[in-house]
């Protein structure tokens, strides 16, 4: 997610958006490479993007491959306006929670799932990256394109989400600590 002003330690500046979109833009297009080279079939109308759909780079994912064509199944671990609060509104820039609501108008009732956990659900995240996992396992051949700092964080988080795929499929890390600047880098390491 992108950092809330109040993070000590930076970990997705706001300012990295663009090389986050960028970079993700072509993992997606790599993704769509190696599954057109396995089916034989180029812009294959069954790939499908599964995400949640926080602030930062799950949003950036949904947007990228439906510009790329692809659509997108969306996994909430909480209800619609709780998750908006907890995971997406925040940040006076970036039109997140708006952003947010594009993509799930877009999405039809069939590719939503909100799996109403509770807040205070320590298993929440872990649940929802499960469910996601389960659902592109069932879609066919999954590659696994994570926005990453490289830290264990917390049960569901990024970092568990990985443990989860790595001998499950392919695993495309994005690594956002290569685009801290200097002094970033130094705060992050402390």
């Amino acid at each position: 997610m992108v950092d809330l002003p109040d993070r000590v330690e930076p970990r997705f500046p706001p300012t990295l958006e663009p090389a986050a979109r960028a970079r993700i833009e072509r993992a997606i297009a790599r993704a769509a490479d190696i599954n057109a080279s396995h089916t034989g079939l180029a812009g294959d109308a069954s790939l499908l993007g599964f995400a949640s759909a926080a602030r930062g780079g799950d949003i950036l994912f949904h947007e990228a491959c439906r510009r790329q064509g692809i659509d997108t199944v969306i996994v909430l671990p909480f209800a619609r306006e709780v998750f908006i609060n907890r995971s997406v509104a925040g940040l006076d820039s970036g039109e997140w929670p708006a952003r947010f609501k594009a993509i799930w108008a877009k999405t039809p009732l069939e590719r939503r799932h909100v799996l109403d956990r509770r807040l205070d659900d320590d298993d929440a995240f872990s649940a929802c990256n499960i469910r996601l996992l389960e659902l592109a396992r069932q879609h066919g051949q999954v590659t696994l394109i994570a926005l990453w700092d490289g830290r264990e964080g917390r049960i569901g988080g990024t970092g568990d989400l990985i443990k989860h795929m790595r001998n499950a499929g392919r695993v495309e890390i994005i690594s956002l600590n290569r685009w801290l600047p200097k002094s970033e880098k130094e705060i992050a390491s402390s």
